[in-house]
């Protein structure tokens, strides 16, 4: 018979259980390293800590992203570490259950045959009127290429921007523009970054930007 007393201790040690189906394993893509998991059940889980080491013996968080609590339905998750220079990083995940109680996954290690220059930081609403604006971290100094590109590949134009090593602010005009879908294309020597953007009317963006917190998807 259960009492009080042993409901409590139960209740005490539950903790957050996790199968994968498929394990934490990255690969190498022109804007970071992509990594990705899948769990086919998940019991009291709140949050996967996404952690990641140069040495593989001192670890950092980079990240999380939300777990699914309780399923037994497959999951996917994935996330997109862009931190520049480094040629072999080593990431694990850490499961934090509920109750603030954790367990850690195997670790992954990502030899990067390139590593990033650049990255993207931030950017203004994916809606835009007359300009795009948009916040680049560089490793070093270099030249930026960038263009402005249709859906269906037409050259708008192209221009270049002076990086310095450190935070670098870049508008891409949109005036010559016709409303629709765009590519802003952006190079420093062989590495590329590519964002979508959609040109639209004056009054429709600015109604969007004005309740627009979230940054727009790479592709």
């Amino acid at each position: 018979m259960l009492t009080l007393a042993s409901l409590v201790i139960i209740t005490a040690y539950t903790y957050a259980a996790v199968v994968y189906s498929t394990p934490l394993k990255g690969k190498e893509l022109a804007m970071g390293n992509l990594l990705q998991w899948e769990t086919s059940y998940e019991t009291n889980t709140d949050i996967f800590i996404i952690e990641k080491s140069t040495d593989g013996i001192t670890f950092k968080n980079i990240g999380s992203i939300d777990a699914s609590g309780d399923t037994n339905d497959e999951k996917a998750y994935r996330y997109l570490d862009t931190s520049l220079g480094m040629t072999k990083s080593y990431y694990r995940l850490k499961v934090v259950d509920q109750d603030g109680t954790s367990s850690y996954s195997q670790v992954t290690t990502i030899n990067k045959l390139k590593p990033n220059q650049f990255s993207v930081v931030a950017y203004s609403s994916a809606l835009a009127d007359k300009s795009f604006d948009i916040s680049i971290d560089a490793l070093s100094e270099g030249q930026l290429e960038f263009e402005l590109v249709s859906y269906q590949g037409e050259l708008v134009y192209t221009d270049f921007q002076f990086l310095y090593p450190g935070l670098n602010e870049l508008q891409v005009s949109l005036e010559d523009a016709t409303e629709g879908i765009y590519k802003v294309k952006l190079r420093v020597g062989e590495e590329e970054e590519v964002l979508v953007i959609q040109k639209a009317g004056d009054e429709l963006a600015k109604k969007v930007n004005m309740a627009s917190t979230k940054k727009i998807g790479r592709h």
